[in-house]
């Protein structure tokens, strides 16, 4: 799940994806629900199994980082 365990592997993950997305901030100038989630639960549900926060930004297979949150929409879909 998307546990960061300091500021820089938050910002450096909110770099690479989360600054790209539609989700980032919203109309009403809310933030991500996504993220909010993570900051909100994610020392309590690291590891817990059955949280959802393992759905919604899982672990790239290398086990260490955090992959592409299932939630991503690139603001600026990519050319084909």
């Amino acid at each position: 799940m998307g546990y960061f365990s300091n500021g820089s592997e938050q910002m450096d993950y909110e770099g690479e994806w989360c600054d790209r997305c539609v989700h980032q901030e919203d109309s009403d100038g809310h933030g991500c629900s996504v993220m909010l989630a993570h900051w909100v639960h994610g020392y309590d549900d690291c590891n817990n199994k059955d949280s959802i926060l393992h759905i919604l930004i899982p672990m790239r297979e290398d086990g260490i980082f955090c992959d592409k949150c299932t939630m991503f929409y690139d603001k600026i879909p990519e050319v084909k």
